[in-house]
């Protein structure tokens, strides 16, 4: 009779190592190559279907269009209006008036200033962000770009950052370039 906490160790059986080893001939390589290749044209076919099936469906709906990529035109002749006082001249006129597709609304006053040895710079009011600009009545007196209030075809000549002459309107300023 065996004791009561013995423990009884049994032997392990040997491991056998497994002795099949088969050999390969050519026909086989390229068999398997062949599979092998069959199996991933397939996959690759099934995924493209998936992903074409899916781009249908709408799942890869574009959100974020890339801009189109155009050469940059720098113009130094028309302005925004938060540089007008921060020019690097000493002396310049500013025209401030609405122009539409480039063409101005006043041929005239534009052929007098470009007579003119000082230099001109044009501010359209007609765009959005100097829409905050305009008013009922002109502030001849700003010294800041928040100051400026333009109700009209209106030219500022600016001498040394400061106004120096502020006038409204296409009569008042034909009669000051002539």
């Amino acid at each position: 009779m065996a004791k009561n906490g013995m423990n009884i160790r049994y032997k392990t059986r040997k491991r056998e190592r497994n002795k099949y080893n088969p050999t390969m001939n050519t026909n086989d390589s390229f068999k398997e190559f062949g599979m092998t290749l069959l199996f991933v044209c397939l996959f690759l076919g099934l995924m493209g279907l998936m992903v074409f099936g899916m781009n249908k469906m709408g799942v890869f709906q574009r959100g974020y269009t890339e801009p189109t990529k155009e050469d940059t035109k720098v113009d130094y002749v028309n302005i925004p209006i938060g540089t007008v006082f921060n020019r690097a001249e000493k002396e310049y006129y500013v025209l401030f008036d609405n122009y539409k597709n480039s063409i101005t609304s006043d041929a005239y006053i534009n052929a007098l200033l470009s007579d003119s040895n000082i230099r001109v710079y044009k501010v359209d009011m007609n765009r959005a962000d100097n829409a905050k600009y305009k008013g009922d009545k002109a502030n001849k007196k700003a010294s800041k770009v928040s100051e400026l209030s333009i109700n009209d075809i209106t030219l500022i000549k600016i001498t040394n950052g400061r106004i120096s002459s502020y006038l409204v309107g296409s009569e008042e300023i034909e009669g000051f370039l002539d």
